[in-house]
């Protein structure tokens, strides 16, 4: 929804506004089929839903396998304000209810699986729903590291630590948590730059406009500036950079390069009219 400006505690109507599945996860499929990539987006959804869904995943060019689930989809709104001094934007978001299928687990890990012998690159991304198991995240990519996927996961807490936890053979080939979730992860009172040198795979640390910090177990910590635009949209700029960061790795760049490649979409998204 967009506002020249909003007046807390008003009434503030407006025509400029559009209604569209979003999240992390449609976020960065929508920008990888953008980038020319065959996307396949894993979800569960309320049943009521998913034929309007696959009607967007159509249109915006990659695949949906969706698993039904009883559980209601969550709604969000964004505000988007142009301000004479410059634009802003806030993000009101519900959390996600609690999954509540029995069978919704089992049948996202058959997906999963069945998906796996024609997939070159798994992306993570986004929080788990409550109501899955908590060594979820870890066992997929697990799964997905033996059937030779590169693994890439953009996730906190415990999915996050998890999937660290696992054997080398097992760990995901790169993790992107930005570092506010990196900071929930380990405590405000960790020393960031230390928890990052002690991950145990690759890592990119994206911090918004201040850029990002690239991590090569054995290398020294290199920062990358962001780039200087108009912001005009903010939200999915980070789904924005993973996307654009796992094509480039696909495309066998370096991290370095596929990070200047994620600075590069995410300014791009910023800039975007949103109406």
């Amino acid at each position: 929804m967009g506002y020249s400006r909003v007046l807390e505690g008003n009434v503030n109507r407006t025509a400029s506004w559009r209604n569209e599945f979003s999240g992390k996860g449609l976020n960065v499929a929508r920008a990888l089929a953008a980038l020319d990539n065959d996307v396949t987006l894993l979800t569960h959804m309320n049943p009521s839903r998913i034929a309007e869904f696959r009607e967007q995943a159509a249109c915006e060019r990659f695949k949906a396998v969706v698993v039904e689930d009883p559980s209601p989809i969550r709604t969000c709104v964004t505000v988007m304000q142009d301000r004479q001094r410059g634009s802003s934007t806030t993000e009101l978001v519900q959390e996600s209810p609690a999954i509540e299928g029995p069978e919704t687990e089992a049948a996202i890990l058959d997906a999963f699986r069945a998906s796996l012998a024609e997939t070159d690159c798994v992306i993570f991304t986004g929080t788990r729903s409550p109501g899955y198991s908590p060594d979820l995240y870890p066992r997929m990519a697990a799964m997905a590291k033996k059937a030779g996927c590169y693994v890439l996961m953009d996730v906190k807490k415990s999915d996050l630590t998890g999937s660290l936890a696992l054997p080398a053979d097992s760990r995901p080939d790169l993790v992107k948590p930005n570092l506010e979730e990196l900071i929930q992860t380990y405590g405000a009172t960790s020393d960031p730059l230390g928890i990052v040198e002690s991950i145990p795979c690759s890592a990119v640390i994206t911090n918004g406009v201040k850029g990002c910090f690239i991590h090569e177990p054995g290398r020294e910590l290199v920062h990358v500036d962001a780039l200087r635009v108009k912001a005009r949209n903010t939200t999915g700029c980070g789904d924005a950079f993973t996307a654009a960061l796992a094509d480039a790795i696909m495309r066998n760049r370096s991290l370095l390069e596929a990070c200047h490649a994620g600075t590069r979409a995410g300014a791009l998204k910023a800039q975007e009219e949103p109406f």
